[in-house]
């Protein structure tokens, strides 16, 4: 799992929260104004960022730097974001060249997304490899193969800079224009932002953003905003994932109270588990000794992580039978005890006994729920209806 530490709110929100920044009341907003357009020329999208941040605070009719907060956000690739800052853009600003200017760049994005998702497939499916509980899919990245973790807790694509030396292309340069957790360390490691053509199947993005780190990494991640218009499902026995298309004729569907158990055209039984979303996260809430924990559902993490504190929250005990052992993840490899849950139940899978990693070596934001609490069950993640439905795979 990977998680976007650094996240930009509403222009609204900055104004009034952004203390990290520090005070700009010393210097003219003109300063301020100036520094961030040299910024940007250089490419330093997020010290220009910051600077026209602070134009703003100081001068907050200023439409100009209002507009380049919002380029900025769409440089970083943060491009939900910066059309949220677009629309404040427009809003706020009425009737300036700035909004004229905001208004133009959002039909440019959305007219881009049409295209694109006109060339995407209604349907289709991609094999995968299992090593371990982890999910492996083989895919390309400038018409080179590379194979990616298919990864639903990693709300982004991720490449190190390693396999961008081994893909030939450039590496980053500038400052980064953002900061990234997850296992395998404490503190935040920087991230750049890259446009590649990334093709997984016959799902194809021209001109993609992935973020890139160095970070010990052996495989990219393939996250959730790649597949971010499909519903997929994955079948454990044929080791396949099968993405559909979400309907575009239904766009305000009325999300309907999913019954607990169905039984499909098989005659097989399917229970359905409902889930929240955070950003990109799929958030399940198991019952742990019958205490409701939300996880992550991850199927990038082989197993189950808790931090000490989530762990002690859920009454997981710690076994000291067991020797700690190693558990890998974006900054390399940390260690975790072995924990203990006497009652674990998520839907139909109810696990008894059942060992879990304990670790403060993470900056995740909920436990992980691994794949090997869902061992041989099949299931299909819906977006539109927020449940996943669980069937049993045949023995």
């Amino acid at each position: 799992m990977f998680k976007v530490v650094k996240k930009y709110q509403r222009l609204s929100l900055l104004l009034g929260a952004l203390l990290w920044l520090g005070a700009p009341w010393a210097r003219a907003e003109t300063d301020f104004f100036r520094e961030g357009v040299s910024f940007y020329k250089q490419h330093e999208y997020m010290k220009a960022f910051k600077s026209f941040v602070h134009a703003l605070q100081l001068h907050p009719e200023n439409s100009e730097a209002a507009y380049y907060v919002a380029v900025s956000v769409h440089q970083m690739g943060h491009l939900d974001k910066a059309r949220e800052q677009y629309q404040f853009v427009i809003d706020h600003y009425k009737g300036t060249g700035a909004a004229q200017q905001a208004a133009t760049n959002l039909r440019q994005m959305a007219a881009a997304k049409s295209a694109e998702t006109a060339a995407l497939p209604r349907e289709t499916w991609v094999k995968y490899d299992l090593h371990g509980h982890t999910m492996f899919v083989d895919g390309y990245v400038n018409n080179k193969p590379m194979t990616f973790i298919f990864d639903t807790g990693a709300e982004r694509c991720l490449l190190t800079t390693t396999q961008l030396k081994q893909l030939g292309l450039p590496m980053p340069t500038g400052s980064p224009t953002g900061y990234g957790g997850g296992v395998g360390q404490a503190e935040p490691v920087p991230i750049w932002n890259m446009n590649i053509n990334l093709k997984i199947g016959r799902l194809e993005r021209h001109n993609f953003p992935v973020m890139v780190s160095n970070v010990p990494m052996e495989q990219p991640l393939l996250g959730q905003e790649f597949y971010r218009d499909f519903e997929y499902s994955i079948d454990s026995v044929a080791r396949a994932i099968t993405f559909k298309h979400r309907s575009l004729e239904t766009p305000n569907l009325v999300r309907t109270i999913a019954p607990a158990l169905t039984v499909d055209s098989a005659g097989h039984y399917v229970f359905t588990v409902p889930f929240k979303k955070e950003g990109d996260s799929l958030i399940v809430t198991p019952l742990i000794n019958g205490i409701a924990t939300p996880m992550v559902f991850d199927t990038g993490a082989s197993l189950c992580l808790f931090s000490q504190e989530e762990a002690r929250k859920a009454g997981i005990v710690i076994d000291g039978r067991r020797p700690p052992f190693s558990i890998s993840g974006i900054a390399g490899k940390a260690v975790a005890a072995v924990g203990v849950a006497a009652n674990f139940k998520l839907g139909p899978i109810e696990r008894n006994n059942f060992a879990v990693g304990v670790s403060n070596s993470a900056t995740v934001h909920k436990p992980l729920l691994g794949q090997d609490f869902v061992g041989n069950w099949q299931y299909t993640i819906d977006n539109q209806q927020q449940v996943i439905r669980f069937s049993k795979s045949p023995n």
